[in-house]
């Protein structure tokens, strides 16, 4: 990709296109004010004389207003048409030249040769007609680039004698055409060409203060519909930053919002934690009560340790083999079992046990269950032992 390529912009075929496009959304009577032309008055030389046509719109499609051949040996033809057709004084007069008349052909040239275009064209003329520079009147429109970096050119021209006789004809009955071209070398989209073979001794000079007033008049024109076109738009643009502007400001307070949402929940999970954790987990009073209404006086605990629902327990009891039975009863206890074998104490005649379990907790009783319970611990812990032994948590 060269970065450094001349971009070509034909800024009159520009204004051309965008004059046609912008007629169409233009009521016709507004269009007809906004301009100082009637239509276009085009004439071409026929077998049967010089056809006058008139066209009030660029469109090629749009059928001609009328068409009529003059008499070239009347030199009041062009009058009495104006007398028939008075909008024909303020329309564009163009001559157009009729195939034998001209030659249309399509150049190629180096990029150098841009910008002195017609000065080479002249130049070399007659290396690409049979003709030479002082012989016709010629002009050119650039096409664009080739793929090869050519300059691609279209070449119309037409022999002197021909164009001076055509003219001649029509100064004879007062007209003063604006531009000639060639009907083989037409654009696509308009009636009239981006070129003109009138020699420059011929061309209208006009009211310069008119066409001047009557460009300014339309600039203005096109400055104001400009702006009714781009104010709602830019005023819409700016609802848009300032809705853009909202939406921001939002979405701070909505992260803000989120972050004091996140902190919240984080603290509810760890209440939540903490209270599965002590809904899951007995207490280590529940525990020890438990293990005392379960245990008799004759039986004690000289270890006890209690860690992650595990609890595990040393001490001496007369009948230490029972102890698995008695502590499977508790809905607290599971998976109890001995960590060692029992051994006999020789001081007391009791056996040691060793004992581990798995505590789990329990469902809150009734009121009048717990009373029942504590009655129950009461009047199992009035009788006094006899051997002076009792139950020992350490």
């Amino acid at each position: 990709m060269n970065l450094q390529a001349t971009i070509d912009f034909d800024l009159r075929r520009f204004f051309r296109w965008w004059s046609k496009e912008l007629s169409y959304w233009i009521p016709a009577p507004v269009l007809a004010l906004l301009s100082d032309r009637s239509g276009y008055l085009i004439f071409a030389e026929t077998p049967a004389g010089m056809t006058a046509t008139f066209r009030r719109a660029l469109d090629p499609d749009q059928p001609p207003v009328f068409s009529k051949t003059l008499n070239r040996d009347n030199p009041d033809a062009y009058r009495e048409l104006l007398a028939q057709q008075p909008e024909l004084q303020k329309a564009d007069t163009l001559l157009r030249l009729e195939a034998g008349q001209g030659l249309t052909k399509t150049i190629y040239l180096p990029l150098a040769a841009q910008e002195n275009l017609a000065q080479v064209v002249g130049f070399e003329l007659d290396r690409y007609t049979p003709f030479k520079a002082d012989a016709v009147y010629f002009a050119n429109l650039p096409l664009g680039k080739t793929d090869s970096g050519q300059l691609r050119v279209q070449l119309v021209l037409t022999p002197r004698p021909v164009l001076d006789r055509l003219l001649e004809q029509l100064q004879s009955w007062g007209v003063q055409p604006s531009g000639v071209d060639y009907a083989e070398a037409l654009p696509a989209e308009g009636i009239t060409a981006d070129y003109n073979l009138l020699p420059e001794r011929f061309q209208p000079r006009g009211n310069r203060l008119s066409q001047s007033l009557h460009w300014l008049l339309n600039g203005l024109f096109a400055l104001l519909l400009l702006a009714a076109t781009i104010w709602p738009v830019w005023r819409e643009g700016e609802a848009v930053e300032r809705l853009k502007a909202s939406i921001k400001t939002l979405e701070k307070e909505t992260r803000l919002i989120e972050g004091q949402q996140q902190e919240i929940e984080a603290v509810r999970s760890k209440t939540q934690r903490l209270i599965d954790l002590k809904t899951q987990t007995p207490s280590l009073i529940e525990v020890l009560n438990e293990l005392s209404k379960l245990l008799k006086d004759d039986t004690w605990l000289t270890h006890f340790q209690y860690t992650d629902k595990h609890l595990q327990v040393q001490g001496q009891s007369p009948a230490a083999s029972a102890l698995i039975g008695i502590l499977e009863t508790s809905p607290y206890f599971a998976n109890v079992a001995f960590v060692s074998p029992l051994t006999q104490d020789k001081n007391t005649g009791r056996e040691r046990f060793q004992i581990s379990m798995d505590v789990a907790a329990v469902a809150e009783t009734e009121p009048s269950e717990a009373a029942d319970t504590a009655e129950e611990t009461d009047t199992d812990a009035n009788p006094a032992d006899d051997n002076g032994s009792g139950t020992a948590n350490e």
